[in-house]
């Protein structure tokens, strides 16, 4: 039986085993290292010996790191553990935003104090062409890096951690842009005259809520005809490539959708799955719905640029291609119709999620229930 808190037990095969923490894995479960004697005594010896040994190291780490060696350590570490696209975003963050500001300090100089600062300052001038502050979006953004960062730095070097007493900015959420009727008619007439992969996708959208990247990944494949499904399981982005043997500042990714939940099914209209039929002709199998030559996926960028130029034509505001997400998904919502059904559609990670965004009454509909409870 080893004394309280020494951790050192004797084997079956006679000898003294001693453990000690050495850090931890890619998935954040502690390490352990052992030592090994004959004798107690010299066990234990040994033991304080590794462990001192460690100490030492850890203390000359705390004195030569810096952040830039940190950040680069953290993201090798979190690379295996989440999407690329996620990982090319915190590396965006960490270039844009922080390796000019702190990436040559050396990491136990960095304070509570000082991170306020910087934070402070992302709000007030952060933004990277100089012209103006941040949003606090972007700032809460950068606040998770760190976090994440300096837990890392916490965990594997026992640096203390400066990101506890972080301010954090609140962030004011806009009320939601939706298409109006007239502007749904608008361009539902110039797809009627203008038939093109455009009015299909349009179409789809519109009914359906998914988002961009998603429609722009859709194989054949992904559509079950003789049941009326739309299968959701990947989506495309643009992320910075980082591979110099390869042009271009950007590249198109395929990947698993947004979360777990954004993998769906949903059910598809008769009118549409016809109009789908139509628009997919001979292509078939891993073809892509909305293509070049059915093996490249059309780009988000292109598939923006036509909305952009529909709606220019049809005489409508510039807006972003993900409003049609958030039209289905308000005249669901404004139609009582299931929220959970509706959230499950949009591939929210929970009901809260959708009833936060979408479920609120328009001031026409206080009005409505006002005069109704008036007159009753």
């Amino acid at each position: 039986m080893p004394k309280k808190g020494e951790n050192i037990y004797k084997r079956k095969d006679g000898r003294w085993e001693g453990r000690y923490k050495c850090g931890f894995d890619k998935n954040g479960r502690t390490k352990y290292k052992s030592v090994y004697s004959q004798s107690y005594k010299d066990c234990k010896e040994k033991l304080n010996y590794a462990k001192n040994t460690q100490d030492k190291y850890k203390a000359d780490i705390k004195v030569s790191l810096t952040v830039n060696e940190l950040f680069d350590d953290w993201l090798k570490n979190i690379v295996v553990k989440v999407k690329q696209s996620t990982a090319n975003t915190y590396k965006l963050i960490i270039d844009n935003h922080l390796v000019p500001v702190i990436g040559c300090m050396p990491v136990y100089e960095v304070t509570a104090s000082f991170l306020n600062q910087l934070i402070s300052d992302k709000l007030n001038s952060g933004r990277i062409d100089g012209k103006g502050p941040l949003s606090a979006k972007t700032v809460q953004n950068i606040i998770g890096v760190l976090k994440s960062v300096f837990k890392y730095a916490e965990k594997i070097y026992g640096i203390k951690n400066p990101t506890s007493f972080i301010t954090i900015p609140k962030v004011e959420h806009k009320e939601i842009e939706v298409l109006t009727e007239q502007e749904i008619k608008s361009i539902a007439k110039y797809c009627k005259n203008n038939p093109d992969y455009f009015s299909v996708a349009y179409d789809l959208c519109l009914s359906t809520g998914i988002r961009i990247g998603e429609l722009c990944a859709l194989q054949c494949e992904d559509i079950d005809f003789e049941n009326g499904i739309l299968i959701i399981r990947k989506t495309i982005q643009r992320i910075k490539n980082d591979n110099l043997s390869e042009s271009g500042k950007t590249k198109v990714i395929i990947d698993s959708p947004k979360t777990k939940n954004s993998t769906r099914k949903i059910p598809l209209p008769d009118e549409l799955l016809t109009k789908l039929k139509g628009s997919i002709g001979a292509k078939k199998g891993s073809d892509f719905i909305f293509s070049y030559n059915n093996k490249k996926p059309l780009d988000v960028r292109t598939m923006q640029k036509k909305f952009t130029s529909v709606l220019k034509k049809c005489g409508i505001r510039k807006v972003k291609f993900h409003i049609l997400r958030h039209t289905f998904a308000t005249k669901w919502a404004n139609s009582n119709f299931d929220i959970k059904g509706l959230s499950e559609i949009l591939g929210h990670s929970n009901v809260n999620v959708t009833l936060s965004l979408y479920v609120h009454s328009s001031f026409e509909m206080k009005r409505k229930h006002i005069n109704e409870l008036y007159a009753a």
